[in-house]
C-alpha cells in the first residue's frame, strides 16, 4: 500500500459543466456532514487549524491511498487506475472502502483504485468528479449533488454508503427530544446558515417553525451547559463527545434523533460518476461498486477489523483516538443498512423513495432544481452487482 500527497486547488468557486458553480468550500451546514467525523468535538474548521499548525497531515495536502496493490504513481500492471474522491478525511467513515481494498477485492477485479481523502480547502468530491480529476465521488451531502445535476452536469448516482442520513438532533435526558411532537418550543443550538434546513423539519412534520435559533459551534458542551435544549449534530459523533468528555450515557443522559427518524430522510455518503463513464466504461464501474459493496458488507460482520486498519494504516497520521473510532463505526454501522440492502444488497438507493419521501423534504428545506430521479440514478449497476442475491 503506497501513500502520497495530492495538492488540493485552491478554495474558490469552479465553474463545471454547462456553466453551472459549484462552491469548493464546504458549508457547514446539517446537509454538509457539518460536524466533524473524525474524533470527538474535530469540526471541519477546527480540522483546518490543525492543519494549519502542522499537527494534522490531510486537508488542503490531501493524503491520496493507492489500494489494491501497486505504486501511488502509476497503476499496477494489467489493472484500471481509478481515482476516488471522499468528503472528509481518511478516517473510519470509509470503513468499507479500507476494507475492500486491504482484502484485495479491487485487485480481484483488475482496479487499481487510489482514494482522495478530503477535508477544509479540498474541493468537494462531486466538484472534482465533474472537472475530470478523479472517477468516482462519494459525498456527504446528496442534496449539493441532486442541485448540481439539476443545474446541467451530467452525473449519475450508482449508490449511497448511508441508507440513513447521519444528521440528526441531541439533546439532555432531563427534556429528550425522540420524535416530532417534541419539536416545539425547542432552543435550537446550531451552526449559523442552517435556520432553512431547521425550518424545513418543522415543515415537513407540519408545525409551524417556533423554534429559537441559538449560534453554536460543533461541540455539544453547549448544550449541557444549559444555552439551549436540543443541539443539532451528526449522530455518529457528538453523542460520543458526551460520553468521553462528559460522562453521559444514551438513555440515562441524553437522546439522539435521527433527521430521518423525523419524517425527514435522506441518503449520505452518495457514490456518482459520469454518466458517460458509464455508457463507455460500464464493466469498469460493475467492477468498483461490487467490491466496494464487498467491503461494506464485511464491515457489517466485523466492525473492528476496520478500525485497526485505520489506526495502522488509512489514518495513521491523522491523530485518531482508536476507542473513538470503534465507537464511530459501532454507531454509523446501522445507517449503512436498510430494508432494501438486506432484501436487494449493499448501498443501494430507491428511486421511488428518493423521488417522493426525500424530494418533498428537500424542497420544504429549500432545495431547488432537483432532477428527475429517472434520470440521476442508475439501479442497474447494483442490479448486475447483485444479480444472483443480496450477498456476495
Amino acid at each position: 500500500m503506497a501513500w502520497s500527497a495530492s495538492t488540493s486547488p485552491p478554495a474558490s468557486t469552479t465553474h463545471v459543466r454547462k456553466g453551472a458553480t459549484v462552491n469548493e468550500q464546504p458549508q457547514i451546514t446539517p446537509g454538509t456532514a457539518g460536524a466533524a467525523r473524525g474524533a470527538p468535538a474535530r469540526s471541519r474548521r477546527g480540522f483546518l487549524k490543525l492543519t494549519a499548525a502542522g499537527t494534522v497531515l490531510a486537508g488542503a495536502g490531501s493524503l491520496a491511498a493507492a489500494c489494491g496493490g501497486g505504486a501511488a504513481t502509476g497503476a499496477a500492471a494489467g489493472r484500471t487506475r481509478l481515482k476516488v474522491a471522499l468528503g472528509w478525511v481518511t478516517n473510519i467513515e470509509f470503513a468499507g472502502f479500507w476494507l475492500a481494498a486491504d482484502r484485495g477485492y479491487y485487485r480481484d477485479e483488475g482496479l487499481d483504485v487510489v482514494f482522495k481523502g478530503g477535508g477544509p480547502n479540498t474541493p468537494l468530491p462531486h466538484v472534482q468528479l465533474a472537472s475530470g480529476a478523479v472517477d468516482f465521488a462519494v459525498d456527504p451531502n446528496m442534496r449539493q449533488v441532486l442541485e448540481v445535476i439539476g443545474k446541467g452536469n451530467d452525473l449519475v448516482l450508482l449508490g449511497a454508503q448511508f441508507q440513513t442520513d447521519p444528521n440528526g438532533l441531541l439533546s439532555l435526558a432531563k427534556k429528550p427530544l425522540t420524535g416530532p411532537g417534541d419539536l416545539p418550543g425547542r432552543r435550537i443550538l446550531s451552526q449559523q446558515g442552517t435556520q432553512p434546513v431547521l425550518e424545513g423539519l418543522y415543515k415537513a412534520n407540519h408545525l409551524k417553525p417556533d423554534f429559537q435559533f441559538v449560534p453554536a459551534g460543533f461541540d455539544p458542551g453547549a448544550l449541557v451547559q444549559g444555552r439551549g435544549d436540543a443541539y443539532n449534530c451528526f449522530v455518529t459523533n457528538q453523542p460520543i463527545t458526551l460520553e468521553t468528555k462528559f460522562g453521559l450515557q444514551r438513555g440515562s443522559g441524553y437522546e439522539v434523533v435521527t433527521y430521518g427518524a423525523l419524517g425527514c430522510p435522506a441518503y449520505a455518503n452518495v457514490i456518482s460518476c459520469k454518466r458517460a463513464t458509464v455508457a463507455r466504461r460500464r464493466d469498469v464501474v460493475v467492477k468498483f461498486m461490487r467490491a466496494s459493496a464487498r467491503g461494506w458488507q464485511d464491515n457489517l460482520a466485523d466492525p473492528k477489523a476496520a478500525v485497526r486498519l485505520v489506526m495502522r494504516k488509512y489514518g495513521v497520521d491523522l491523530g485518531l483516538d482508536e476507542k473513538q473510532q470503534a465507537r464511530q463505526n459501532a454507531l454509523q454501522t446501522p445507517l449503512t443498512e436498510s430494508e432494501q440492502t438486506k432484501s436487494k444488497g449493499m448501498l443501494r438507493i430507491d428511486p421511488e423513495i428518493l423521488g417522493s419521501r426525500m424530494y418533498s423534504w428537500l424542497r420544504l428545506a429549500g432545495a431547488t432544481q432537483l432532477p428527475d430521479v429517472g434520470k440521476v440514478v442508475d439501479t442497474s449497476i447494483l442490479d448486475d452487482v447483485f444479480k444472483k442475491g443480496p450477498r456476495l
